[in-house]
């Protein structure tokens, strides 16, 4: 069996904060903050001032952003005749309806949404995604398979039909 058809994946650890940190965070945050609140009042360095200046500038900046985002859109709104004023409405919607007809084809392509190995015609397995897979989910709603068969190795996305996700448990009555 060729070794690079099978990867071994390694399971990442992830970071578990301790459960008393778990559960009283937003406590933590709000004492932290009280102590800074605290200390700037009291402290005799120049941090205030510091502080002051950088809010100041990032004011400015902001604001003058925002000027030059208003002057644009003004520019835009004045100068824009009818023909824009109908057609960039009508491209939106025609791009959409574009991208909904694309989802829609391919969602009843049954060459896509077959739950069986297109190499072999095995059993697949549903695996974790990629992160590429979550962004073409955003247009069609993709999930990430691979083959049963360890002599096949097939390894890849499937269409998902459903339109949305089903409830983890029955709602109460």
């Amino acid at each position: 069996m060729p070794e690079e058809l099978h990867r071994h994946r390694h399971r990442r650890r992830r970071f578990t904060l301790p459960p008393f940190v778990r559960s009283y965070w937003v406590e933590m945050l709000i004492v932290l903050g009280l102590a800074l609140g605290i200390f700037l009042i009291f402290e005799r360095m120049q941090i205030r001032a510091t502080l002051l200046a950088w809010l100041r500038g990032a004011l400015a900046a902001g604001t003058g952003t925002v000027n030059r985002l208003a002057a644009g859109l003004i520019y835009f709104f004045t100068h824009i005749g009818l023909s824009e004023l109908i057609a960039i409405p009508l491209l939106v919607v025609v791009f959409w309806a574009l991208i909904w007809r694309v989802r829609w084809r391919v969602q009843h392509n049954a060459a896509l949404t077959d739950l069986h190995c297109p190499r072999c015609g095995g059993h697949i397995q549903r695996v974790h995604r990629h992160a590429t897979d979550r962004l073409i989910s955003i247009i069609v709603p993709v999930r990430r398979y691979h083959c049963t068969n360890r002599e096949c190795g097939w390894s890849g996305l499937r269409v998902s039909t459903r339109t949305h996700r089903p409830r983890a448990h029955a709602a109460p009555e």
